[in-house]
């Protein structure tokens, strides 16, 4: 058996220290790269120091039900951020719409700014997202359907894929679980890719949602390139390289 260098010892101690930690703030902590980083994980993972979770890392010595508290936890720091570009995005929508909603918080957050009179028509396969959809009364509510697929909490099958690309919507909102500038954007969940990529496909605006905890994490499955994108809204903490990608696409940086 391997022994452990001490940069992973470090990894370690960090981990248990502050109990939930992302690739990116790792990579920070130590000053390495977050590659290199991606690789001492598995190892970390194998010899039950550590536990993979959505959104990164904690200590293996965690419950079930306190791993639970302090993801929930990691999230709420960011969801003030969440909630203004939630807000911004909520303006781009026009009474009428054909409107493509994505899966995640950021988009969930989206959902619930929509005033209750308004009129669209709403078309997603998140389950957080249609139950909140669902009581716009005035507004069509379409799911394509599929087996729920509970990690990522979406409807999914291969028809369910068909029939969103036989749709045509007005804008996609769109979330990602990272992105990098030479993977771009990407999610946590292999479920997931095909419907925003048909999403994508079948929408005129392209809007991604992102914050800036989001920039420099690589997730699982790659579903875009940046170029896909019409609009990208962050806020004021995206670091000047990404600021910078995004102009050289041509893509609208809105920063709430």
């Amino acid at each position: 058996m391997d022994t452990l260098n001490e940069r992973q010892m470090q990894e370690i101690e960090l981990i248990k220290n502050a109990h939930f930690l992302t690739i990116k703030q790792l990579a920070q902590s130590l000053r390495v790269s977050e590659m290199t980083i991606r690789r001492d994980i598995p190892l970390l993972v194998e010899r039950k120091f550590v536990s993979q979770v959505f959104g990164g890392v904690v200590s293996a010595g965690i419950h079930d039900d306190e791993r639970k508290y302090v993801i929930e936890d990691e999230i709420s720091k960011n969801k003030n951020l969440k909630l203004k570009i939630a807000q911004k995005a909520v303006t781009f929508m026009q009474p009428n719409d054909v409107i493509f909603f994505d899966s995640g918080t950021t988009i969930q957050l989206l959902t619930e700014q929509i005033p209750q009179d308004f009129f669209c028509t709403a078309i997603s396969s998140s389950f957080n997202a249609l139950c909140v959809l669902a009581k716009l009364e005035n507004s069509t509510v379409i799911t394509p359907g599929g087996v729920f697929s509970h990690k990522p909490g979406v409807f999914y099958d291969l028809e369910s894929i068909r029939a969103i690309r036989r749709y045509r919507a007005n804008i996609a909102f769109m979330g990602a679980t990272g992105y990098e500038l030479e993977m771009g954007p990407t999610c946590a969940y292999i479920e997931d890719a095909p419907l925003k990529q048909a999403m994508i496909e079948s929408s005129k605006t392209k809007v991604l949602l992102i914050d800036s905890s989001k920039f420099g994490i690589v997730s699982t499955c790659s579903f875009a390139r940046i170029s896909d994108f019409t609009v990208v809204i962050t806020d004021s903490g995206i670091p000047p390289e990404y600021a910078e990608q995004l102009r050289a696409n041509k893509v609208e940086l809105i920063i709430v």
